[in-house]
């Protein structure tokens, strides 16, 4: 019982802290952009991508591999984000120019000083075919979140690379709060186990690749360990010229440049990137699908993937044939 009343009063305290950190950055998701660029894609639904979402890679259907000369391409401009939506209204892309050019080149140096990534082993395998880090707390192999390896690894260092981009995912948080404003105010209502902390602002942590043209870097892939109902945040940075980013089954290239940051579902949307004249390197925030279950699992945090094959199992129970109904945040 003593037990009972001291990890209730200990939640209780973490979620007063964690509040009091939401309010601040919900100001920043308080401000809003004006005459953004709105498109529609009526072949595509959000909530389709979601149902077909699978915690492992699938490959991408034949016939869309041979259109990619006609997709289309969009460049983001430095005036104007530009949002994309499915034909069910769920956000799918959402596009802005940071416009801060000495807070982009800060953050590229601080890559390039960074300590050299390794290729990680588990169980006799390379984590990865190519090297990146991956400093963030989440929950891979494990029922509760931890620190990754990675970050371990190099605290020190790390911790001062977070510092000194602290503005650089701030910045990033708040145009999450302002295009998926569901999302970012989730990835902040539960708390984490001791000793693990978000470290880019709304999200837990993030990806970076140093930079180059390593063929294996342009693989296309999705980020199939990440939320399925959340969004992650890519930068690029860097001296390069082309190099867009392939989103397959919305049958988009998006012409980014340093400083362009893209919010999107890469847990469900297939991507890649086309080949940069210079050295590109990119930074990808992200929360784990695990950790949603951690949350669940602590915190009684409603998963809307549980909740969808519920009623869908309701619907065939009761012998209705019901079309899907997507949900958009």
């Amino acid at each position: 019982m003593v037990h009972s009343v001291k990890n209730r009063k200990k939640k209780e305290k973490k979620m007063r802290t964690l509040r009091k950190r939401t309010e601040k950055l919900a100001k920043l998701a308080s401000r809003q952009m004006e005459e953004v660029v709105e498109m529609t894609l009526p072949y595509i639904a959000l909530g389709d991508l979601r149902r077909r979402w699978r915690q492992k890679e699938t490959p991408l259907h034949p016939v869309l591999l041979k259109k990619l000369d006609k997709f289309k391409r969009i460049k983001i401009q430095k005036d104007k984000p530009f949002h994309i939506s499915g034909s069910d209204g769920g956000l799918l892309v959402y596009g802005v120019a940071l416009n801060d050019k000495e807070l982009v080149d800060k953050l590229y140096e601080s890559i390039q000083q960074a300590p050299t990534p390794k290729h990680y082993i588990f169980k006799g395998k390379k984590r990865s075919k190519y090297e990146s880090w991956h400093w963030t707390g989440w929950a891979k192999y494990s029922l509760e979140p931890f620190m990754s390896r990675e970050y371990i690894d190099a605290q020190d260092e790390v911790d001062k690379f977070f510092e000194d981009n602290k503005e650089v995912f701030s910045r990033m948080s708040g145009i999450l709060g302002q295009c998926a404003p569901g999302v970012f105010k989730q990835f902040q209502t539960y708390p984490l186990s001791d000793g693990v902390k978000r470290l880019c602002g709304a999200w837990l942590g993030c990806a970076i690749n140093k930079g180059g043209n390593n063929p294996n870097q342009m693989n296309r892939h999705r980020d199939a360990s990440e939320a399925q109902y959340g969004y992650s945040g890519l930068i690029s940075c860097g001296d390069y010229q082309r190099g867009g980013l392939i989103l397959w089954e919305l049958e988009i290239v998006l012409e980014t440049g340093p400083g362009d940051l893209v919010i999107f579902p890469d847990a469900v949307i297939t991507h890649s990137n086309e080949k940069a004249k210079g050295t590109r390197s990119s930074v990808v925030c992200f929360t784990q699908e695990n950790v949603y279950s951690y949350w669940n699992q602590e915190y009684n945090m409603k998963l809307r993937r549980k909740e969808r094959k519920k009623n869908k199992v309701t619907r065939l129970h009761r012998g209705k044939v019901v079309k899907p109904h997507t949900v958009a945040i």
